[in-house]
């Protein structure tokens, strides 16, 4: 399999947002918000977009507090840990705005379990205006929604959904090494069994890689794949 993003509608969706945030107008906010269930390629996404634009990357935790998520920041950022919250957020606001860092922050639904946290990233926003770009859940949309200054500052929403047939094919077309094409009906198989899980999808894509290796097949089918399981064991 190669190792490359596949350019489905929800990595589209998401460059799309981050270049409106990018070219928004004055008084815009720069506030993005990708969400959707687990499964549907949030992370991989945003994580090919940042390092397309040298972004800075932290993921939150279930146990984070204020003290400790600034930190994290302030050390991929190449600095030495800083155990003060005004010192960091100085810090973080000082070289986001000097080199037009954006900031991504997986794992977004912990920042709702603490208003400190999130007024912190509120006030990372307002000294900086430099796009920042939150990953989280299904639901954190709804939650966010009830944080009104914060809530306000989102200009670009995006849900991720599941695959469809069409993101298969694509899937398909720039994973497998070249030469192995696979029938358009064992990809909707693949798709319905997976329920349209970006994982599951690469996990069975790559299944259906080493068969085709495997039985020297130039183009896999249905038939040729029988009834075998796509993941985890035979039911």
């Amino acid at each position: 399999m190669k190792s490359v993003v596949a350019p489905v509608k929800n990595v589209a969706a998401t460059q799309i947002a981050f270049e409106t945030l990018l070219q928004r107008s004055m008084g815009v906010p720069g506030i993005g918000l990708i969400h959707g269930p687990t499964g549907t390629g949030k992370t991989t996404a945003t994580t090919y977009l940042y390092n397309q634009v040298n972004g800075v990357y932290v993921s939150a935790r279930a146990h984070d507090t204020t003290i400790s998520l600034t930190s994290r920041i302030v050390e991929e950022l190449g600095a030495p840990p800083m155990y003060r919250i005004s010192k960091c957020v100085d810090y973080i606001i000082e070289q986001m705005s000097m080199f037009e860092r954006p900031l991504f922050i997986d794992e977004a639904d912990y920042l709702m379990n603490d208003t400190r946290m999130l007024e912190t990233v509120r006030d990372i926003y307002d000294g900086t205006e430099i796009p920042i770009i939150l990953i989280g859940m299904d639901q954190i949309a709804r939650r966010i929604s009830t944080r009104k200054q914060f809530y306000n500052r989102i200009s670009e929403w995006v849900e991720f959904r599941p695959a469809d047939l069409e993101d298969v094919v694509t899937m398909a077309d720039y994973l497998l090494d070249d030469g192995i094409k696979v029938d358009e009906e064992l990809l909707d198989n693949l798709r319905m069994s997976s329920s349209g899980e970006l994982r599951r999808i690469t996990i069975g894509l790559s299944k259906i890689e080493s068969l085709a290796l495997a039985n020297d097949l130039e183009i896999v089918t249905l038939d040729d794949w029988g009834d075998q399981p796509f993941h985890g064991l035979r039911g």
